[in-house]
């Protein structure tokens, strides 16, 4: 175990826990306190430790990422009145889109995956205008999700909101919305799962050739998990499911929805998740062997600088050179 003072008054040891295929490692950099949150914002990556928010930097460690004490980073807004009570307000700095969040919080839908039963009744979104639209779902669906996502599916230069919408009859589908004739309105939307109270989780957006984004979610994270993608091109949306199984990037009654990630690693952008039991890595766009963790991870995946940080449920934080 290799001792590194990496900021005053912090002492932080790093142990290698495992070395595989060329330059594969996973080490975990052990703090003051347990690891409560990791905190992602567009410009920074934080942890939260007894009570503390540390900044991580790439540096010339053994694993490659250093501590440094920090003021708090720039938090994204809190969704307005009448929005979904710790919802947030997704931003996009280009585009017709701008802002967009849920509102009319509802109880109608008594699934609770999320930890709570309060889903949203409606999306709100503002354009490069300043305009203020909203979408209301009809009785039967609510949007079972906390923030929504903003970006440029088909790469036609104006935005789509990606969102989780699920319904009494069939349960979680991507439902994706955009302007139509200056109003809020829905796309389309994926196949949903088959019953209600089977729910999905969005994993990330690969970029295409073409200049649009792959939309990656699964399916049931809880029950077996399945690997799924969406396409837009051109106003026609594809779907692929069961691209692959034992994946999962959510905790049943968890707030926490950024477990998988998207990164560049040995120069080609890869798609990762947890195994179902969540004490494996898995790379399953690319075929790469999985990685095997310390322990069950319950924390954000993210990547500072080709390198993938998370932590396990017991709080110790980890790092993983693919």
């Amino acid at each position: 175990m290799r001792q590194s003072a990496i900021l005053p008054g912090l002492t932080v040891l790093l142990a290698c826990l495992a070395t595989g295929a060329l330059g594969q490692s996973v080490d975990t950099i052990e703090t003051r306190a347990p690891v409560e949150r990791i905190v992602a914002t567009m410009d920074s990556v934080h942890i939260e430790a007894g009570g503390e928010l540390i900044l991580l930097t790439a540096c010339d460690a053994a694993s490659g990422i250093c501590l440094e004490p920090s003021a708090a980073p720039a938090a994204p807004a809190s969704a307005p009145a009448g929005a979904l009570p710790d919802g947030r307000i997704a931003v996009a700095v280009t585009g017709d889109i701008r802002q967009a969040w849920y509102a009319r919080p509802t109880s109608r839908y008594g699934h609770g995956v999320l930890g709570d039963a309060i889903e949203a009744g409606s999306l709100v979104a503002v354009t490069a205008s300043g305009r203020q639209l909203e979408f209301v779902l009809p009785v039967e669906h609510v949007f079972e999700d906390i923030t929504p996502r903003i970006a440029d599916l088909d790469g036609d230069g104006r935005n789509e909101i990606i969102t989780i919408r699920s319904s009494e009859s069939g349960g979680a589908a991507v439902a994706i919305f955009g302007l139509v004739d200056d109003e809020l309105a829905l796309h389309g939307a994926g196949s949903e799962n088959g019953q209600a109270n089977r729910w999905l989780n969005i994993a990330g957006f690969m970029p295409r050739g073409d200049g649009g984004l792959t939309l990656y979610g699964v399916r049931t994270p809880h029950i077996g998990g399945r690997l799924f993608s969406l396409d837009l091109r051109n106003g026609i949306f594809t779907e692929r499911n069961d691209i692959a199984t034992d994946v999962s990037n959510h905790i049943i009654g968890s707030r926490e929805l950024g477990m998988s990630a998207v990164g560049e690693f040995d120069g080609r952008v890869e798609l990762v998740l947890p195994s179902q039991d969540r004490r494996r890595l898995r790379f399953p766009l690319s075929g790469r062997a999985d990685i095997v963790l310390p322990g069950s991870i319950d924390k954000a995946i993210v990547v500072v600088d080709g390198r993938l940080v998370t932590a396990t449920v017991d709080g110790t934080l980890i790092v993983v050179s693919p």
